[in-house]
Formats: C-alpha cells, structure tokens, sequence
C-alpha cells in the first residue's frame, strides 16, 4: 500500500479546519497531520511534521498567509501550498501564486473540487477552481497583446 500523502491545515477558523479535516481523513490516500490557527505554529508545525501539502488561508491573526507562503518556500521548499481563502479577486490569486501556492480554490468550492484540487497539487500541477480560474482568464483577455514576431522569440547564436 503506498503512504498517505500528508496535509497541514492552517486556518485561524476552528470550523473549517474541522470542516478540512473531515472531508481529507475521509480519503484513505490522505491524512491531516495537523492543524494551526495561526501563521508561527504552522512555522513550527512544517518544520516538525514536513508535510507534503499545507492547505492554507491568506487571513491569518499574526501574519498573512502570503508571507507564510514565501517563507515555506524558503525553509521547506518540497512541501506544496494550496490556499483557501474567501478571496477570489484576481489580485489575491496571482499574489498566491507568485508567494509560491500551486493551488487556489475559494471556500465556496465543492466538496469535490477540493480533493481534485489536492490531488494535482499533490502530483506537482498547478490548480485553480473553476469559481477564480474564469476571473482569471476574463482578465487575461482584457490584456493588451504583446506585438510580437515568432522570429523575435528564437534564440540565435
């Protein structure tokens, strides 16, 4: 049987976590090692536990879960990052990623559409839920074409 891919919930919400835990634990490929309300505990927390994936809010009491973000890259950077937040405007997703997420979903989202979600995540893709990913390409669409030739993008000796 191959191991359980193991989960970090970080959410200041006592519900959602529980929320989290409950629909995770209910997968037998994965596990919730645990849970932390606030940025320093989860710090201390992916150091102890190296999880495989931190499912992490952006509104967190003592620092934004964009910052967390950035620092899990530094110290535990094979531990991947999906946020789960109740932002879905375009500036919050392209933040998360650019912190280093590999994921975004709202807490709107379908019961579903998170496991999906933790499964390409897990599996090194990125992922976006359908409730952010049609913002995003709405926005991609209004932006200005770059006036650029194929010939210009090849590399020459």
């Amino acid at each position: 049987m191959a191991r359980k891919k193991t989960i970090l919930i970080v959410d200041d919400h006592p519900l959602v976590r529980e929320g989290l835990k409950s629909i995770i634990n209910a997968n037998d490929a994965l596990e919730v090692i645990g849970e932390a309300a606030n940025a320093r505990s989860a710090r201390k927390m992916i150091k102890e536990l190296k999880p495989d994936l931190v499912l992490l809010d952006l509104d967190l009491p003592d620092k934004s879960g964009l910052e967390l973000s950035r620092e899990i890259r530094i110290f535990s950077s094979p531990t991947r990052i999906m946020i789960i937040s109740i932002h879905s405007k375009i500036d919050y997703i392209v933040q998360a990623f650019q912190a280093g997420a590999t994921g975004y979903m709202t807490k709107e989202s379908a019961t579903e559409r998170l496991l999906q979600g933790i499964e390409r995540v897990l599996n090194g893709e990125y992922f976006m839920d359908g409730a952010v990913s049609h913002t995003v390409v709405e926005k991609l669409m209004q932006t200005p074409k770059k006036q650029t030739k194929i010939a210009d993008a090849v590399m020459r000796p």
